[in-house]
Formats: C-alpha cells, sequence, structure tokens
C-alpha cells in the first residue's frame, strides 16, 4: 500500500513539474545580470533575470536572493548601468515595490508603460540611508 501511495505522489510530482516546464516555454527571457555588494557593509547577492509572458506581462525577478538586514528597502530600476554613489541611483529611479524577502526568489511586475531600454541597472535600494545593498546590470538579451 505505501508502494502505491508513493508511486501516486511521485506521479502527480512529475505530472506538475512537466506542466510547469511547459508554462516556462512561455516567457521571453529580456535581460540578465548578477547582483553584487552595493558597497563593504550593504551586501547582497543573486541573480537578475528580467521576464515577458506572452501575455505581454513584464517581470523583474531576483533569484537566489540573499540581502543583509536593513529598513526601508525597495527595488528600484536604475538608469546608470554602473551606479556607485547615491545620486547615481537618486538621479533617475522607478520603484517597483519593497523588497518582499531577504532570500530567496521574488518577482516584481513591470508596468506596461515603462521602457525597459531606458534602465540600465537593478538596485535594492534603503529608503532610510540612502544607500545601494545590491546592483545589477542589465545584461540585454
Amino acid at each position: 500500500m505505501r508502494r502505491r501511495v508513493f508511486l501516486a505522489l511521485a506521479a502527480g510530482s512529475l505530472g506538475a513539474l512537466l506542466f510547469s516546464n511547459g508554462a516556462m516555454a512561455d516567457v521571453s527571457i529580456l535581460g540578465t545580470g548578477e547582483f553584487r555588494d552595493g558597497d563593504p557593509v550593504h551586501r547582497g547577492s543573486g541573480d537578475l533575470r528580467i521576464s515577458r509572458a506572452d501575455s505581454g506581462e513584464r517581470r523583474v525577478e531576483l533569484l537566489d536572493m540573499q540581502i543583509v538586514p536593513g529598513p526601508n528597502l525597495f527595488v528600484y530600476l536604475v538608469e546608470n548601468d554602473d551606479p556607485l554613489f547615491p545620486e547615481d541611483v537618486t538621479a533617475k529611479f522607478l520603484s517597483l515595490g519593497k523588497l518582499k524577502n531577504l532570500t530567496g526568489d521574488q518577482s516584481y511586475a513591470v508596468p506596461a508603460d515603462v521602457d525597459l531600454a531606458a534602465w540600465g541597472s537593478v538596485v535594492v535600494w534603503c529608503d532610510t540611508f540612502e544607500t545601494a545593498f545590491a546592483v545589477a546590470t542589465i545584461e540585454r538579451r
């Protein structure tokens, strides 16, 4: 009996895996990047992926993120492709929302009227201390 239950669960998991992989085929990758530390104290790492679904919805995805704790952390699209100073970020940015988690994967919708070609990086930004915790340059595909 246990073996039948295990096989049924395994078959269901395999079906879910195949279904989810089929859904991934409906997504185009528009850009990628790798997060690096904002500075020696404010650190973050992970991968960046910008995707577009067949429906036209675009998302900024932060993958395998590890961010040190800080107050009021947000995810910004930034015009500068390699912001080194706070002014490089605040000169022109678009907030995609509050950082959802310090670790793991998370996703943020990009408004339909935003021209992604105008943005050079994605930054995890601390509004309280006006500093970058993690920066990823957008590599276009």
